[in-house]
């Protein structure tokens, strides 16, 4: 080849290189950064989804996806603007309310029973033998609600009995190996973490709570004003995610145990403890409500479904979604 052809061809490879790079360069540019905290379960489950199955890239997403210990964390991150979208149970998010710093967006999924199982001292069999004991709990999250509505359900009274408050499960199910605390709801690995040790058994789950409860994902409030095409478009992602998921599950429980670490086995399990539906119904405002009334009392500070959720991002991003009676 001769000196002017390689000049040629250097020349034609720099342009060509240029040109691929700035399409790439556009390409990045018109991708929206979000940034959404999850818990490392089964809460950010449509979440994960998204991401590997490329339903955030194809709405023009670059989802920047961070896990925390719990959704509460990952909540209050949303709410204090460290990060712009995040999910949890309906009782953490009512509690979070009241700033109006943060805005539901739509409802994740629906808890079937069994997610929370009561794990107890060998000195407890039957919900007769409850009083006087003391029960760890994750202080505001889901677990903490499902705990006293339980024990309303067995009759007892504050008075009763003795919460002890935690920070997370691996604390909760610590102190009950312990012997430090007679018993406690605990949730995931945790109910193996706590059957593993010799006299500690599963006396009931959270469906003797009768308690139905939601998950939601939420937006800072500034972000999402500032940013409603971005919302719409991750409402769209998660819709696609959604359906995947009810499709394929066991595809999803690899996605999102490549993610969390967990073990495929048991995300799937966990998976059907959950009723996934991206939606904004006239029962989640009913079901809210309950939650609401009793986060109101913690908080001092009144909240209903209608103040804490702006329909109007679901209508944009999948109008059949939204059903709530006028």
């Amino acid at each position: 080849m001769t000196t002017r052809r390689k000049f040629t061809t250097i020349l034609g490879m720099a342009a060509l290189t240029a040109a691929l790079g700035g399409t790439i360069s556009a390409y990045a540019a018109d991708m929206a950064t979000v940034r959404i905290g999850v818990d490392p379960y089964t809460t950010g489950a449509q979440i994960w989804v998204a991401k590997e199955s490329g339903f955030f890239e194809a709405h023009g997403i670059d989802a920047q996806i961070s896990t925390y210990a719990t959704g509460i964390e990952g909540l209050d991150a949303t709410l204090t603007g460290n990060a712009d979208i995040g999910v949890g149970l309906d009782f953490p998010t009512a509690l979070r309310m009241q700033s109006k710093q943060m805005t539901i967006l739509a409802a994740i999924f629906a808890s079937n029973p069994g997610w929370h199982k009561l794990a107890v001292a060998a000195d407890i069999q039957s919900a007769a033998d409850l009083k006087g004991k003391s029960f760890g709990i994750a202080t505001g999250t889901a677990q903490h609600l499902v705990t006293i509505k339980y024990l309303e359900q067995q009759g007892l009274t504050p008075d009763d009995y003795t919460l002890v408050p935690f920070s997370s499960l691996v604390e909760i199910v610590a102190s009950l190996k312990a012997g430090r605390i007679d018993g406690g709801f605990v949730w995931a690995d945790g109910v193996k973490m706590a059957t593993d040790t010799p006299g500690i058994h599963i006396l009931t789950d959270d469906s003797a709570a009768k308690l139905r409860q939601w998950a939601y994902v939420s937006a800072n409030t500034p972000f999402a004003k500032n940013n409603r095409e971005t919302v719409v478009n991750v409402l769209k992602a998660m819709n696609d995610a959604t359906e995947f998921l009810k499709s394929n599950p066991d595809e999803a429980a690899a996605m999102i145990a490549k993610n969390t670490k967990a073990p495929q086995d048991s995300v799937r399990k966990l998976l059907d403890l959950n009723t996934f539906q991206l939606d904004l119904t006239d029962d989640e405002r009913t079901g809210f409500g309950v939650i609401a009334d009793f986060a109101s009392g913690v908080i001092k500070t009144p909240v209903n479904f209608d103040t804490a959720v702006d329909p109007s991002y679901l209508e944009e991003a999948v109008p059949s979604a939204v059903t709530l009676s006028k």
